[in-house]
């Protein structure tokens, strides 16, 4: 395949990634979360400056611009870390900026290797120092990503300790990013040890150009994750339940907790979370879900998804479904959508909903 091609994709990437980015950052005034996103894909673009710069030979007609100051391994998946902080239930918490710290010094001393002289720049550019300081860069950006893939699990667990629906707030979008960033680093390391086909290239190319447009739209359509218990605990006393407490003491909250939810049906309120029933009960949300957690060995979301799941049952022992659809039945006991009803009515019985209410025909 003509390298010319690769370029071109490249090319059109920076363009795109520039575009996007800089559109992130204007409507961040809105949503200060995408500032960083915004700011992400400016980077993630930039890296990608230099392979334009040699694949056209600008560098042999410009040699001033030799070792420009725009690798930014160092400091892009740092970036995204803190935009997925900024999104995530743990918005409220204090943000780790110390993050940015290796990016920023590297990019500094980019910046004092660029205001050498060329033959100076010509000399370092034929050893070992760049190869090894971008290594560097992709191994710092390795651990990042697991650090973002190690946040986003603790976000998806308070995330289902906090609401009964989770839709749309388990941030699945940058699951699948960093799992492709992953990927894509380990082959950026790989390249420089072993030389790829221009067909290679092209691929990743190509699935650059589509992962940054992809980030970019669900950048803009992903609303924060606000904490549901942060708003309550502000005007509460610290949780009265410890981890260390006897087993009567989560036996008695645990007793209060299933009573209310099944006597006022609470449980078939689409929008619940854990501090509705924390505040009927008149107790701390860290002290409901820690004892649903502690007791069931359950999150809130399963506990009332399973409540939800044997108002199903009971439904379907009768003729419901002459008088409501799967989905008029989901919505009915309190399910979001019929795909997580579907999910919740497996997980809990084996089987699917209609399949349930033949076998029960059938007896």
């Amino acid at each position: 395949m003509d390298s010319n091609i690769v370029s071109l994709v490249h090319a059109l990437g920076i363009f795109q990634g520039l575009i996007l980015g800089v559109i992130l950052l204007f409507i961040s005034k809105k949503n200060k979360s995408t500032f960083f996103l915004g700011l992400f894909l400016i980077g993630f673009a930039i890296e990608f400056i230099p392979v334009i710069l040699k694949d056209f030979k600008i560098l042999e007609d410009h040699p001033g611009l030799l070792l420009l100051p725009i690798s930014f391994s160092w400091i892009i998946f740092p970036i995204f870390f803190l935009y997925v902080q900024k999104i995530s239930i743990f918005a409220h918490e204090k943000v780790t900026y110390q993050i940015l710290y290796p990016g920023i010094i590297s990019i500094l001393f980019l910046f004092v290797l660029f205001l050498l002289p060329e033959k100076t720049k010509e000399y370092l550019r034929g050893t070992y120092l760049f190869e090894v300081l971008f290594t560097l860069g992709l191994m710092y950006s390795l651990y990042i990503i697991y650090r973002i893939n190690k946040y986003l699990n603790n976000h998806t667990e308070e995330v289902k300790n906090q609401f009964a629906s989770v839709k749309n707030k388990q941030l699945q979008w940058t699951r699948f990013f960093i799992a492709f960033c992953f990927v894509l680093v380990a082959v950026h390391i790989g390249t420089l040890f072993i030389e790829v086909a221009p067909v290679f290239e092209f691929l990743i190319a190509c699935s650059n150009l589509i992962l940054v447009f992809s980030i970019a739209i669900s950048g803009i359509i992903q609303y924060n994750v606000l904490s549901a218990a942060h708003k309550a605990e502000l005007h509460l006393k610290e949780p009265s339940l410890q981890k260390e407490d006897p087993k009567e003491k989560v036996l008695e909250l645990i007793n209060r907790i299933d009573h209310y939810v099944m006597d006022s049906a609470i449980y078939t309120k689409q929008d619940l979370t854990v501090v509705d029933i924390s505040t009927a009960l008149g107790v701390h949300p860290r002290d409901v879900s820690m004892a649903i957690n502690k007791h069931y060995n359950k999150n809130f979301n399963t506990y009332i998804n399973e409540f939800r799941v044997k108002k199903a049952q009971e439904l379907l022992n009768t003729d419901i479904l002459a008088e409501l659809s799967i989905e008029g039945l989901s919505r009915e006991v309190g399910f979001h959508s019929k795909a997580s009803f579907y999910t919740a009515f497996k997980k809990a019985t084996g089987t699917t909903p209609m399949n349930y209410q033949t076998e029960v025909l059938e007896k």
